[in-house]
């Protein structure tokens, strides 16, 4: 603020140099006083390009504060929320108010914030300095501000509703080509790049054509502004010119009004820019990041939840039912896990066995019901203090493009190599990570790309494993892999499943006989239960499914 009254003063200082120059030096052709203005103006200057330097380097440290700050809320607001916030907005969408619109909002603050303070600055000194030099002409000045005020008003209304749209197609840009570019194995499989490329050109020109209609009112700001202005400058120099040539006033007065008029009509202007263009479009991009903000899709917590040290790893599901999207996925499920117990989840795909499990990490809630572990109501604990008991190895691994050292400990960053050698010998991932370019110290790539989905698999066992949790959630661990690479995961998976609670979601039902129990599920409803051999002698929907997996196997072979 100090910085910008200073530069705000020594540039007003300009105007009245001028009528010295003209009216106390070059006029009576004083040397001396020559002299003194010329230093006088060098000094103002120079302090003022030094003075704006550092305002400029300060605002944009302020900026840049700002921007981080709220990428840090929102990105922390947003992994508060639950699942169903994400299976309901994109990637492409959600990283474009993170990055985009909050840029946007931090221009509009900073910008507007120290072009406001400054115009109104320098507003207030150029008339006061008007006012002192000649009444009459600063009076005249005043006329073609009302045009001023109406064409901010209309800049103001019309454009906001046009950045709106223009951040909706960024959006949508963004999103269209995140997943594309995630998806690119399957866009060159199916030859479709030049269907993709189509695509993109539609989405790029709808991006072209919404911003193109805020530019056309946009566009206009600037010009509008210089041409009211050099109106007004006209009606200056004629009625200051007569009023010189009268001998009214003087000819150094006249020249440090026009001077003045340049700080008075451009601070108008810049306010006509940011109401036109700056403030709009930070206004819409505000609106999307608080709409992110303002979402409060997020699993209440009580007061003081329950952050136990030690599970016993019991699991207990009463009469639960959960719907997604008004469709009915688990009805009345009643179960029960003993600690330390293996139960194997089985039946046809879209039957409700990965939701069950993500109601034991209280992904969601449910609908009716209660989910307990060691019998305590899930909605008792602290989601976060739960889910560090709980050890998943997903259908698809997700691995980051970091070392596989670090995706091995990614639960626990302060294991130990031995540690983390450890959890991936028994996820007998460990001789395929020596054979790797660097070991452990070898970056896999986004998502795991250089690694085959095998390894990736064991990886992601070894990361469950070195977490070391009571409970272990293994959701078809085995589905997408050859059989050599089957048979070792199966051996890890019967491994990691020891003294622990564990809960395997199973599609190849083979990988299931070393369960303590077996549920098959269908129409989310719990229809059989036993081990293999019990459920294969009832001859009812395990030993179907289990037949036909053999006679396909059999086919293959």
């Amino acid at each position: 603020m100090g910085l910008t009254m200073l530069g705000v003063g020594l540039g007003l200082v300009g105007p009245w140099l001028t009528k010295i120059l003209i009216d106390g030096a070059i006029l009576p052709r004083d040397m001396r006083v020559l002299k003194l203005v010329v230093l006088a103006m060098l000094a103002t200057g120079t302090l003022g390009a030094a003075v704006g330097y550092l305002s400029g380097y300060l605002s944009q440290q302020v900026g840049h504060r700002i921007i981080r700050h709220m990428r840090n809320q929102l990105f922390e607001h947003l992994q508060g929320l639950t699942l169903r916030f994400y299976e309901r907005n994109q990637t492409g969408q959600i990283m474009s108010r993170i990055t985009n619109d909050t840029e946007a909002v931090q221009s509009a603050i900073v910008n507007s914030a120290q072009t406001i303070v400054r115009a109104v600055l320098t507003l207030g000194g150029a008339v006061t300095m008007m006012f002192v030099l000649n009444t009459k002409l600063a009076l005249v000045t005043f006329l073609p501000v009302p045009i001023f005020v109406a064409s901010i008003a209309f800049y103001a209304t019309t454009l906001k509703a046009r950045y709106r749209v223009f951040r909706e197609k960024i959006a949508e840009l963004n999103a269209f080509l995140q997943e594309r570019i995630a998806g690119v194995r399957v866009v060159k499989s199916f030859a479709r790049e030049q269907v993709e490329q189509r695509a993109l050109e539609g989405k790029t020109d709808a991006n072209y054509r919404a911003y193109m209609r805020a530019a056309l009112i946009h566009s206009s700001i600037f010009p509008w502004m210089m041409y009211v202005g050099g109106l007004s400058a006209l009606i200056i120099i004629f009625v200051g010119g007569r009023m010189v040539i009268r001998e009214e006033i003087g000819l150094g007065t006249m020249m440090a009004f026009l001077a003045l008029l340049q700080h008075f009509f451009s601070p108008i202007g810049e306010i006509g820019g940011l109401v036109g263009h700056q403030i709009p479009a930070g206004l819409a991009a505000g609106e999307r990041v608080f709409e992110f903000l303002d979402e409060d899709d997020v699993l209440p917590v009580p007061a003081e939840p329950a952050r136990p040290e030690r599970l016993r790893g019991e699991i207990e599901l009463r009469d639960v039912s959960f719907s997604y999207d008004d469709e009915d996925v688990l009805r009345d499920i009643n179960l029960t896990v003993a600690p330390a117990e293996t139960v194997a989840l089985v039946g046809p795909s879209g039957t409700g066995k990965t939701t069950l499990v993500e109601l034991v990490s209280r992904f969601y809630d449910v609908d009716r019901g209660r989910v307990l572990v060691d019998g305590t109501d899930v909605k008792d604990y602290d989601p976060r203090a739960l889910r560090r008991h709980i050890g998943v190895v997903l259908q698809e691994p997700f691995l980051f493009d970091t070392t596989v050292r670090e995706n091995i400990a990614y639960a626990r960053p302060d294991a130990s190599d031995e540690e983390v050698r450890a959890a991936a010998m028994e996820a007998e991932a460990h001789e395929f990570i020596t054979g790797l370019p660097e070991g452990y110290d070898t970056v896999v790539g986004e998502r795991g790309a250089r690694l085959s989905v095998g390894q990736k698999q064991r990886v992601s066992i070894a990361r469950a494993l070195l977490k070391d949790p009571e409970i272990l959630v293994l959701d078809e661990a085995t589905s997408s892999v050859d059989t050599l690479t089957e048979k070792a995961i199966q051996r890890a998976l019967e491994a990691a499943a020891r003294d622990r609670t564990t809960v395997l979601i199973a599609h190849r039902l083979s990988t299931t006989f070393f369960a303590d129990r077996i549920l098959v599920m269908e129409d989310g409803r719990i229809v059989e239960e036993g081990t293999a051999q019990e459920l294969l002698k009832r001859q009812g929907l395990f030993a179907q499914l289990y037949n036909m997996q053999v006679l396909e196997s059999r086919v293959g072979e």
